[in-house]
């Protein structure tokens, strides 16, 4: 099984459609193809005709058994009236967790306003997920998405998981220590390359991510995700399968850890047919 953590529905650049629900179909045909039995879909800050919020995305994918959402939470703009809906998609099962933009918008995620937003989370066990490292977008203010940040959250709320998204890259060396650190501390690795690979870039980021897992000593602490469209699912399924990982370890990254976290009901999603690009991932005897 493959579940991917962190795919978005964006419009990024003029060759994309407008339409989100061709948005949605080509994520599902990208998935197929790739042998990908889940996706998380996270939706922007921002909610434009660019960027869906929540409930647009919710409604283009439907009861999709291979889909969940993850509400974004716009540090600037959410009012009481957004922490009620997000209450409200919470309790009826509807999103799977929360996702902070830090560096697209100018806030620390310690900043006090966001307690509330945190408090909600422990209420109903929904992980945190955080940008953090470089911005796509150039204007972004990256002092703010620091992963060192996020310890202090994950100190003060205990009850709470957070996801360092990017694994902070390129502050790798300082996620893998919040990590390490953290008990309620988690890591995907998603967004490292636009598109596909390039070899040399891959070698490098291999030797990261490897490093990670030697410090942090666990697998159970990384969650596989790519990122997509920003991101190619292929060649992100080559990375994993580059690492060094047992069959067991890898199986941990590519579905089990966000599974759990998740708390993906995983005998509820149909089976994908598998074709020769899809990652294979035996377990040992």
């Amino acid at each position: 099984m493959i579940i991917d953590c962190h795919t978005h529905l964006n419009r990024y650049g003029d060759g994309e459609s407008r339409d989100l629900g061709e948005r949605y179909r080509l994520l599902r045909s990208e998935m197929d193809r790739h042998g990908v039995d889940y996706a998380l879909v996270l939706s922007s800050y921002l909610g434009n005709a660019d960027r869906p919020n929540a409930n647009e995305i919710l409604d283009v994918v439907g009861d999709d058994p291979h889909i969940g959402v993850v509400a974004a939470v716009s540090y600037l703009n959410y009012r009481a009236a957004d922490l009620a809906e997000l209450r409200m998609l919470l309790s009826a099962g509807l999103i799977k967790g929360l996702k902070l933009y830090p560096g697209y918008e100018p806030f620390y995620v310690h900043d006090a306003r966001m307690r509330v937003v945190y408090e909600l989370a422990a209420e109903f066990s929904a992980p945190v997920m955080i940008h953090t490292g470089d911005t796509y977008d150039p204007k972004g203010k990256v002092k703010y998405a620091h992963p060192l940040e996020v310890d202090e959250v994950a100190v003060d709320f205990r009850d709470v998981t957070f996801v360092i998204c990017h694994l902070g890259n390129p502050w790798i060396t300082d996620a893998m220590e919040v990590i390490y650190k953290n008990p309620n501390v988690v890591g995907d690795i998603s967004g490292f390359t636009l598109g596909h690979f390039e070899e040399r870039f891959e070698k490098f980021m291999l030797q990261q991510v490897n490093e990670v897992v030697a410090f942090a000593g666990d697998p159970s602490k990384l969650l596989y995700g790519t990122d997509w469209p920003i991101c190619d699912m292929g060649s992100y399924q080559r990375f994993v399968r580059n690492l060094h990982l047992s069959p067991d370890e890898t199986e941990l990254v590519l579905w089990r850890n966000s599974a759990k976290l998740f708390r993906i009901d995983t005998d509820k999603i149909p089976k994908v047919e598998r074709t020769g690009q899809s990652m294979r991932v035996e377990a040992q005897p």
